[in-house]
């Protein structure tokens, strides 16, 4: 019994590692929102496009990077479940982008990502 239950909780965090989620801000172009989503374990648990995007030089526009970001994210997973905009998710999501990143300049490229709602 104890061993069914090992490989049952064994099979879950393994197919826990393929969860993932992004948090798009609703903006005055698009309705914001959570997405779970089913991918391969390439980004955070708690991804945004905002991480993507944080560490691309400053002569590249960030706006590409963010449409790019989220499609990439559309499109290399199955999403599970789309739910409303989660302000404590979006926050989190940004605290996760920050891990190991030079503060100054990952809030200067933040204020570039904020001036397009992002």
């Amino acid at each position: 019994m104890r061993l069914a239950l090992a490989l049952v909780g064994a099979a879950l965090l393994f197919c826990a590692l393929f969860v993932r989620s992004y948090t798009v801000p609703p903006a005055p172009d698009r309705r914001g929102g959570t997405t779970v989503s089913l991918a391969l374990p390439n980004r955070p648990l708690f991804g945004s496009p905002r991480a993507d995007c944080l560490g691309t030089p400053d002569s590249e526009p960030v706006i590409a990077c963010l449409i790019a970001s989220v499609n990439r994210a559309r499109s290399e997973a199955i999403p599970l479940v789309s739910l409303g905009f989660s302000p404590a998710c979006y926050d989190l999501s940004q605290r996760i982008a920050l891990i190991g990143r030079d503060a100054a300049a990952a809030e200067a490229r933040h204020a570039q990502i904020a001036r397009f709602g992002w």
